[in-house]
């Protein structure tokens, strides 16, 4: 396990305040055979020299890849793929942090378990309140059958929202030609996994919460949340998810939770949401789409669900037929995408 080289591609744009704690995390893991890729996204800062500078003066292997023209995260990690050489892939954000031991414990489990991708718990460090938040790994049995993962996604009982906690097998990413979509702003990493997942012969996870996700002021999904289109975004971001999941995935329970149960889950999740931003011109436009008969019929199946999640099939109601009340006890509390 020793001898296998793992790429941690960080892509990055304007981090200067940031990206030298991010890099030290990664230079002192404890796995020895690292080849960190850093690609920078037409950055206007100082963070080219401030990476460079730690860069050289470690002893790691590493790739320092200048842009020619801005093009978004994506663009950023698709560049890093091309020019990664390691046996296994990490993505890492520019901003976070990770425990000593993360990737050799990804490592490890997905050498053991021959899997195609493995992924890890994370913790969340919001820099304002000086506070951890842990989010483990949810599910109670480990299992290699990728299926056994889609469903516990379609059911919400886990979350794919990024792929930074997640080692990939870099022969199995070539293998499906899997890239990361440069058309989206929010929910590509989603749709990546899902990919990957539905592809994939076998999947697994390591308990501990590794990967250390960083809340501060200047994070991406924060501009995105001033963004008026940011709805219209997460919209676009749900349906692309389910995609693969429709099209391959054979399993009918799986597909049922998929386009019934987590669609209807997301719309009033994307509802919700705009009463927690106080986006009343975005509430009032999307609740547009409850008029339309399939998705009031999507939105009232959710009784079907009603002893796996109680709480959908009550938001979809009042959503249905008070949509005014909803926002108004809605917009009092603390959106999270």
């Amino acid at each position: 396990m020793r001898d296998k080289l793992v790429s941690v591609i960080v892509p990055t744009y304007n981090g200067e305040k940031r990206i030298a704690a991010t890099l030290e995390a990664i230079i002192n893991q404890d796995h020895g055979n690292l080849e960190i890729i850093v690609v920078d996204d037409v950055s206007t800062d100082n963070t080219a020299n401030i990476a460079k500078e730690i860069l050289n003066s470690s002893s790691r292997t590493f790739q320092f890849i200048k842009r020619s023209e801005n093009g978004g995260q994506c663009a950023a990690r698709n560049t890093g793929l091309k020019h990664a050489n390691g046996d296994y892939v990490i993505f890492f954000d520019h901003d976070d942090l990770a425990e000593r031991n993360f990737v050799s414990s990804l490592l490890r489990e997905i050498e053991d378990k021959n899997a195609d991708l493995v992924f890890c718990g994370i913790k969340h460090y919001y820099e304002g309140k000086d506070k951890f938040e842990a989010e483990p790994v949810t599910l109670k049995e480990k299992f290699l059958d990728p299926e056994y993962y889609l469903k516990a996604w379609a059911k919400r009982e886990m979350k794919f929202w990024s792929v930074w906690n997640f080692i990939f097998r870099k022969s199995f990413i070539d293998a499906i030609k899997l890239s990361f979509n440069e058309h989206c702003k929010l929910g590509e990493d989603t749709e990546f996994v899902l990919k990957a997942i539905v592809a994939a012969k076998k999947v697994s996870f390591v308990n501990d919460m590794l990967y250390i996700y960083v809340h501060n002021s200047g994070m991406t999904s924060l501009r995105y949340a001033k963004d008026r289109k940011i709805f219209e975004s997460l919209a676009l971001s749900r349906y692309r998810s389910i995609r693969p999941v429709i099209r391959k995935v054979k399993d009918k329970t799986i597909r049922n939770y998929a386009v019934n149960f987590y669609v209807a889950d997301s719309i009033v999740t994307l509802l919700t949401n705009c009463a927690k931003f106080k986006a009343i011109d975005d509430y009032q436009r999307m609740t547009r789409i409850l008029r339309h008969k399939k998705i009031r019929e999507l939105l009232f199946s959710t009784v079907k669900f009603i002893f796996h999640k109680p709480e959908l099939f009550l938001k979809a109601f009042m959503l249905l037929y008070m949509p005014k009340l909803y926002y108004s006890l809605r917009k009092k509390k603390t959106a999270r995408i």
